[in-house]
């Protein structure tokens, strides 16, 4: 059995002990669950499970992080009287090589306000973003392998 079916019974196992079944008891539930197989690591087995939680939560808050940093820029950008954007197309050499990898770094450049994915080249080694800040592209291309793009491979590939 995997550890995340198990972890997912401890979380529920949880809130039936405690009669209650809301979204943030069945989430202490699993944080509770979590802490106590990677204490015990039960049947003696080895497994990724926990490293890749820890990459999937890093991930998450580095988006949330991402995401704030990204509507600040634009808001600012938006009301004060001097514009700073210099939107420009960039190609980012991708090292994601599945469809399900690069469809979620394209979904999450796309959710973070002031780029968009355009296109993924045909043979999958680019994608195409408009960016509202570009006067870099280097820049631009490093952030987003060394960010987002290195966070998805952790959690894809551990």
């Amino acid at each position: 059995m995997s550890y995340f079916i198990l972890n997912l019974l401890l979380a529920m196992a949880w809130m039936l002990l405690n009669g209650q079944y809301g979204s943030l008891d069945f989430t202490v539930g699993f944080v509770v669950g979590y802490f106590t197989l990677s204490l015990c690591q039960p049947f003696g087995l080895k497994t990724g499970y926990f490293k890749k939680f820890r990459a999937f939560l890093a991930l998450v808050i580095y988006f949330c992080y991402e995401m704030i940093v990204s509507v600040t820029r634009v808001v600012w950008d938006v009301i004060t009287p001097t514009h700073l954007s210099q939107p420009d197309i960039v190609y980012v050499p991708l090292d994601a090589e599945t469809d399900l990898e690069i469809t979620l770094l394209a979904n999450m450049v796309s959710l973070t306000p002031g780029s968009l994915s355009l296109d993924v080249t045909p043979d999958k080694k680019y994608l195409v973003l408009h960016v509202m800040f570009a006067p870099d592209h280097e820049r631009v291309k490093q952030d987003v392998k060394q960010g987002l793009e290195a966070r998805i491979l952790e959690v894809t590939r551990g």
